[in-house]
């Protein structure tokens, strides 16, 4: 797989769509939740991933909290980088 820091905004967002529905989403799933991508931005120095949690993640109060630092936990380690943010809408 290509840097993902060298790829473009569109295989960015392939990329992260691909850790979202291999690994994110069933471990949301265990728990009755899920979430998916509503956006895919760069900023100057990061890549921010804007997500909106349904299932049980909705109403869930660590969804801001624990949930939401092991999604951009997830990503950051499956695709090597420290430069993206993940924020819930």
């Amino acid at each position: 797989m290509k840097n993902f820091d060298e790829m473009n905004l569109k295989e960015k967002m392939e990329a992260i769509e691909e850790v979202i529905k291999k690994d994110i989403l069933p471990m949301l799933a265990f728990d009755g939740g899920m979430a998916e991508i509503l956006d895919v931005r760069e900023s100057n120095v990061e890549t921010h991933v804007y997500i909106r949690y349904g299932g049980a993640c909705a109403a869930c109060s660590s969804a801001g909290g624990a949930t939401l630092f092991a999604i951009e936990e997830t990503l950051r380690k499956r695709l090597n980088t420290d430069k993206i943010r993940v924020f819930p809408i």
